[in-house]
This record gives structure tokens, C-alpha cells and sequence, in this order.
């Protein structure tokens, strides 16, 4: 049987509605935190450091520092790969200033007045991977209450302009395994730290906040990068004591073009990922070859491929033919996205926002098919087919 190879076309069709840098400056299983709100003053401590009134006490340790490779959501851009750092022992706010059950948090101020205010109370600003390391807590979570997203907890979810107006004190099981209550559902507070990914160190870093993209927003690894002169009625921030841990964030991004064709694809690769549970693709008939391979790099650190291929003829059955996207660097063959398709895709073009693309080509049996196909913060979709 002869086999059937049309050319296809990749073309971009614009950029993703959700989940952009603007929702985040509106911006396993763990265990739920089920804890009343303590007083400042009755703030406990480990017993191996004296109690300061209104801080807890992080012991010295390891975070596991960003969102490893594979774990949705993730900004690969802006997130290292969940490397685990030593990080010293210190002191961390209870709450986020002014520090006081039933208050509002204090905003409008630069980063500077934020330090001034700190070192009032002979403490300082905490370091961004300080603030990490007590939001995730001793288990390390995703979220300070646990790995899986619950936006009752924090009250995640909700615009931050509305979140600045709570009161201190009103989610009283939004607390991380140290004890630390409310890192998240208030206002985005300063750290010391600077943006240490690839740009200019010019910008500070805020940690904390809310978006209605909650589970993006709402993780320990989330942070924005603003102008340390920057003030808004969202930004507010929280005191540390002890000495500085010098563990910082510094990631170098890899970039490089959109779209890259492959010579040769991995036949063996792309059957796998095509025939794999999870990718939800049967192919039916013996062996398979590819029809195409593409290097897509939908953000900077993300380097997926795209890729097409059959499977040979069985019984005078049909090829089974599938169109997969999977991660170039993860040798699991886990698929990010994989579907059925009526053929095989062999030429693809793009030209525009890398994050959102069309493939389109000719169907066995006449007439025009294509698919979109969107990256969203580590998840890929391949939408439903649309002819013409």
C-alpha cells in the first residue's frame, strides 16, 4: 500500500487569552492546614531559638527551589527547576505588615520604604528564597497548605486589587508548614532580592499576592518583577531577622527559533508517545514511521517537539495516524498533548506569537483540516478539528 503523505502548513493564529504576564500582576497531595490564627504575641518558635515576638523561626535547610520540569503550572522562564539550595536559619513576620491580626496590610510603598520600615524594628527585608523556603515549608509543597490547589484555603483566585483590601487574620488555615499565615491571598510583598532571570537586575522581586489565576499566582514559586521605586495599593511586604541566606535565583534563558524541522525523526519515540495511555492515541498496524518532526520553543527554557507519524498497514486496515507533542529533553516519553489524525504532517511554516499555532493540511479524502494547538505555562492543548 502506498503511502500517504500531503504537505501540511504551521502558522500562527495569535497569542493565548489566559494566563499572560497580566493575569499574574492581577496577580501529589499534601495536607490541609487546619489551624486557628495565633496572636503575634503568641507566636511560637523552635525550641533551639528564643521566641521573638510576632516572627517564627524557619530553621536552616534545603528548598527545593522553583517548579521541577514536568509539574503544571510552570513558568519556564522565570522558575528555576526546582534545585534544592541550602538556605540558613532566620525569622520571618507572622503576618504581613504591619503585622497584626485584624489589620490591613500596609501599601503603597517602594522598596526602599519597605527596608526603612523593617529596619525600625531591627529587622530587614527577606531574601525571595527565604520567603520561598517559608511559604513551602519543611515537605516543601507546591502550595504552602500542600501540593494540590485549593483556593478556599488562601482565597486565591480573586483580583489582587480586592485581596489588598482584606483584613490580616481572614483565612485562618492559609498557613505553610512553619507556621507563616497568609503568604498568599493578600497583597504581592517586597523582598531584597533582584531579578536574577536573564534581564535587567534593575527590577525587585515580590513574592505573595492573588490573581484570578489563582493556581498560578497562588504557588510558593510564583513571583513578579517590578521597579524597586514602583508603589501601588497591591504591594505591600513583611520583615525577616537573622542573618541573610545568599542563595539566589539566576537563571540564564535559552532561546532560539520558534520552529526547527528535524531531518530524522525518532520513529520509536513518537510511536511510543502516540500509543501511550496517557496520550489517549491508539494507532493501529505494525511498526511506525514518522511523517515530520519539529523543534517547537514555545518561551524561552522550553524546547518541545511536534511530531507526526503512522503506523504501517495491518490486514488492508487504514494507517493510524497520530499528531504528538512531547517535551524534546525528558527521555520518560511522557506526551504533553497527542490526538488521532487522519494523515500524516510532513511541512510546517510559523511566523508570529510562538505560543499559539495552527497545523493545517490535506485530508486522505479530500478537503482541508487543521488544528490549534496552545502552550499555557508548561500545558499544551491540540484543539478539535477544523475543516473547510
Amino acid at each position: 500500500m502506498k503511502r500517504i503523505c500531503p504537505v501540511i502548513v504551521l502558522a500562527v493564529v495569535g497569542s493565548l487569552p489566559a494566563c499572560s504576564s497580566c493575569t499574574k500582576t492581577d496577580v501529589g497531595v499534601g495536607p490541609e492546614a487546619s489551624a486557628s490564627i495565633v496572636s503575634p504575641s503568641a507566636t511560637s518558635t523552635s525550641s533551639s531559638a528564643p521566641v521573638q515576638h510576632g516572627m517564627v523561626w524557619v530553621p536552616a535547610g534545603k528548598v527545593r527551589a522553583g517548579t521541577p520540569v514536568g509539574r503544571v503550572p510552570r513558568i519556564a522562564e522565570e522558575e528555576l527547576t526546582g534545585d534544592e539550595l541550602d538556605m540558613g536559619a532566620f525569622y520571618i513576620d507572622l503576618l504581613p505588615y504591619p503585622n497584626e491580626n485584624g489589620a490591613i496590610p500596609t501599601t503603597n510603598v517602594t522598596r526602599d520604604d519597605a527596608a526603612r520600615l523593617c529596619e525600625a524594628q531591627s529587622k530587614r527585608l527577606c531574601t525571595e528564597l527565604e520567603w520561598e523556603r517559608a511559604c513551602k515549608g519543611p515537605d516543601n509543597f507546591v502550595y504552602e497548605y500542600g501540593d494540590t490547589y485549593k483556593p478556599q484555603v488562601c482565597g486565591t483566585g480573586i483580583s489582587v486589587e480586592e485581596a489588598a483590601r482584606h483584613p490580616s487574620g481572614d483565612h485562618v488555615g492559609c498557613r505553610s508548614g512553619f507556621g507563616v499565615l497568609e503568604l498568599h491571598g493578600d497583597v504581592w510583598e517586597w523582598t531584597q532580592s533582584s531579578w536574577g532571570r536573564g534581564r535587567s537586575d534593575a527590577l525587585g522581586v515580590l513574592r505573595g499576592g492573588n490573581s484570578v489565576a489563582g493556581e498560578l499566582a497562588g504557588r510558593c514559586a510564583n513571583g513578579i518583577g517590578r521597579a524597586p521605586s514602583q508603589k501601588s495599593p497591591t504591594m505591600g511586604f513583611r520583615c525577616c531577622k537573622g542573618e541573610v541566606s545568599p542563595a539566589t535565583v539566576e537563571l540564564k534563558l535559552s532561546t532560539g527559533r520558534i520552529l526547527e524541522p528535524l531531518t530524522k525523526g525518532d520513529a520509536a519515540r513518537v510511536g511510543r508517545v502516540a500509543r501511550s495511555p496517557n496520550g489517549g492515541v491508539v494507532a493501529p498496524g505494525k511498526g511506525f514511521f514518522v511523517t515530520s518532526t519539529w523543534i517547537w520553543r514555545p518561551v524561552a527554557n522550553e524546547v518541545l517537539q511536534v511530531a507526526s507519524g503512522c503506523a504501517g498497514a495491518e490486514h488492508g486496515k487504514p494507517y493510524g495516524c497520530a499528531l504528538v507533542v512531547y517535551r524534546a529533553d525528558d527521555a520518560r516519553d511522557v506526551p504533553l498533548a497527542a490526538v488521532a489524525v487522519d494523515v500524516g504532517i510532513v511541512e510546517m511554516a510559523v511566523a508570529g506569537e510562538p505560543k499559539h499555532i495552527r497545523v493545517r493540511g490535506l485530508q486522505s479524502k479530500g478537503g482541508l483540516i487543521a488544528r490549534d494547538v496552545t502552550y499555557a505555562y508548561g500545558r499544551v492543548d491540540i484543539g478539535e478539528p477544523l475543516t473547510k
